[in-house]
């Protein structure tokens, strides 16, 4: 009975702990390849949750997916600061988004965009290589506008 009156608590409970489990191994390649690339599930978790769920759900799946998984592969260093900084803009901004174009692939796409915007100059302000910064931008829009196109739209249905 419990079940049946909590069940879109639970929901959404099991839904944020898959986002952030499936973020923190997405980066795990980072363990053994120096170089980050912009492939990672974080920013997959974070706009459906914050389109699905509520800013508060997406802002808690990515925050807590970059952190395990910055902790998993063992790159977390000052800097990591800034993607937490794009993280919070993307999961604010991500329902605005969603409301004027009522599209997840659109939506994905923009905040992808918007959160590369926020971190590559944070990053280079940093100290950060030049190059590496982007190539990380460049592979992360592609990977997003594959993931946005193709995965994000079965998922958001599936969700809501």
């Amino acid at each position: 009975m419990l079940l049946f009156f909590f069940w879109s608590y639970i929901k959404v409970f099991f839904v944020m702990g898959t986002f952030i489990a499936l973020a923190a191994f997405s980066m795990l390649y980072n363990r053994w390849i120096k170089v980050s690339l912009g492939i990672e599930f974080i920013m997959l978790g974070l706009v459906i949750t914050s389109v699905a769920f509520g800013r508060l759900s997406g802002l808690v799946v990515g925050m807590a997916g970059l952190f395990l998984a910055e902790i998993l592969s063992e790159r977390f260093t000052y800097s990591t600061f800034v993607s937490f900084i794009g993280i919070a803009v993307v999961a604010l901004a991500a329902p605005n988004v969603f409301n004027q174009t009522n599209s997840i692939t659109a939506t994905g796409i923009i905040m992808t965009v918007i959160y590369d915007s926020v971190i590559a100059p944070g990053y280079l302000m940093l100290g950060s290589n030049a190059g590496k910064t982007a190539l990380f931008v460049v592979t992360h829009i592609i990977f997003n506008v594959w993931v946005f196109s193709f995965i994000a739209p079965i998922l958001l249905r599936i969700l809501t």
